[in-house]
């Protein structure tokens, strides 16, 4: 009987690593790529954006959430609207293998990268550019 108990550990334990993930929870102080996102402040209302995914999420997944919680950043922070001032995305393969009743089995896990420099745009400066982001574009606050 505690053979099974460890087993339906094990088994909940790996489909819980399964699902797609991405993106940085707003409450984060600062994180590091090897955590999987986070930023960093630069200056004034300048910083540095990373998101990464877990190998189970796509590009546009990947993309797409870390709009979306760049947004969120944005809106933590008293702000409706950001410049983009560099963007840049990465993808990194990881191959290796393991083996199980004596076969040997490989395996290739691919992950994707965003990364962002953005700045913090009140209304008024959104007049002097055009090509700046709307938060409610991609955010919007679930009032509780």
């Amino acid at each position: 009987m505690h053979k099974y108990r460890i087993l339906s550990l094990l088994v909940l334990l790996l489909c819980g690593c399964a699902a797609p993930q991405a993106g940085f929870d707003v409450e984060q102080i600062r994180t590091n790529e090897l955590l999987g996102a986070g930023y960093e402040y630069l200056d004034g209302k300048l910083f540095s954006i990373f998101c990464g995914g877990n190998g189970y999420a796509d590009y546009e997944y990947v993309k797409s959430s870390c709009m979306t919680n760049t947004a969120k950043f944005v809106k933590s922070h008293g702000y409706d609207y950001f410049l983009m001032l560099a963007k840049d995305g990465d993808t990194s393969k990881t191959t290796g293998g393991y083996v199980s009743n004596g076969v040997f089995v490989p395996y290739e896990i691919t992950k994707h990268s965003q990364y962002y420099t953005i700045l913090f745009l009140t209304e008024k400066e959104t007049k002097k550019s055009s090509n700046y982001y709307k938060v409610s574009d991609y955010y919007t606050e679930k009032l509780e």
